[in-house]
């Protein structure tokens, strides 16, 4: 490598600079121009590594630069290179390295940038995918994926890998998600009866003190071949009247072993109020009148009724068809 400094040129720079990025040393723009910023980013380096401060980059700081670029999994565009024939090589996802390099064109690379290889794995076991459970058997349908939130993270990036199908660079699906939510939900579309996905989770995260993000441990999830079906809400009927001392409620559910819970939502069609009742019933088949105590503090007025129900054992989350009452004394 030559030494560069102010006033130099070219893809070298434009290496030096995105490095630098990468390890959090903020160079200025990627530019391939040797300026004041790019040197300040050097001098900083320089002086954390306890090399000379002077601002110039010779063989010492190429060195110490090359080292920390083979720890962080950094990766040099060369010419003729793509996302794809890069993940390939290097035994990665399309999608990963995608979410690896956050605000970066794939169609837009340049000689001599420098790009992450992979995210970092997260090994706080607090912060997690909370749903599906790994190894779940789901029915074929919608999949909410949700997981922990994380205080100082400024997205998320949720990657569904099929494992079943002979072209996986093109059918894995990836989206992402504002830090202020910690869910998605996954479209049936996108999934094919009796496959394997892989979900992962992605947190970028600043302060980590470089721009790859962390990811949660992945979830592994097979589409059962045979559908299940969803809760149905038989009592109440929709759109009728329904007293908050007299409310008779029946409903069918999956005929699935497991440690299960069943939950009645109600939604206000007027506002955005909304409460939950645990309706835990040995018997969900049979008409059961639920205590009224449980509605004192809910107001009159037009409900959306559904049944949640959440299979814990089996890792299965399913919602009924909403059923349209109105909530009287």
């Amino acid at each position: 490598m030559r030494i560069l400094r102010i006033g130099s040129t070219g893809e070298d720079v434009i290496q030096l600079q995105s490095t630098l990025s990468i390890l959090n040393y903020n160079p200025g723009s990627t530019d391939g121009i040797f300026g004041v910023k790019t040197a300040s980013a050097v001098i900083q380096f320089q002086k954390d590594y306890g090399l000379v401060t002077d601002g110039i980059v010779g063989p010492i700081t190429w060195g110490y630069l090359q080292r920390q670029s083979t720890a962080y999994k950094i990766y040099i565009i060369k010419p003729g290179d793509t996302f794809y024939k890069i993940a390939r090589a290097n035994n990665t996802s399309l999608s990963g390295l995608i979410a690896a390099n956050p605000g970066l064109d794939p169609q837009k690379l340049r000689i001599g940038q420098a790009i992450q290889l992979y995210p970092i794995y997260l090994t706080d076991p607090s912060i997690r995918i909370t749903y599906p459970k790994d190894g779940a058997m789901l029915p074929y349908g919608d999949i909410e994926i949700t997981w922990t939130p994380v205080p100082d993270a400024t997205s998320y990036t949720v990657d569904v890998a099929d494992l079943d199908t002979a072209l996986p660079y093109l059918r894995n699906y990836t989206t992402n998600v504002p830090a202020n939510k910690n869910s998605f939900i996954l479209p049936k579309g996108h999934l094919i009866i009796g496959h394997r996905y892989e979900i992962t989770v992605y947190i970028l995260d600043p302060s980590t003190g470089y721009n790859a993000p962390k990811y949660m441990p992945k979830v592994n999830v097979t589409i059962d071949e045979s559908a299940i079906k969803s809760p149905e809400i038989i009592i109440p009927k929709d759109n009728t009247i329904v007293s908050k001392t007299n409310f008779v409620l029946q409903y069918a559910q999956p005929d699935i072993e497991g440690n299960i819970d069943r939950t009645l939502v109600l939604t206000s069609t007027a506002s955005s109020y909304s409460t939950t009742f645990k309706v835990n019933t040995d018997h969900p088949g049979i008409p059961e009148q639920l205590p009224s105590f449980w509605f004192d503090g809910v107001p009159n007025g037009e409900y959306e009724a559904v049944i949640v129900y959440e299979n814990r054992t089996q890792g299965i989350k399913l919602e009924s068809e909403p059923v349209r009452i109105t909530l009287t004394e």
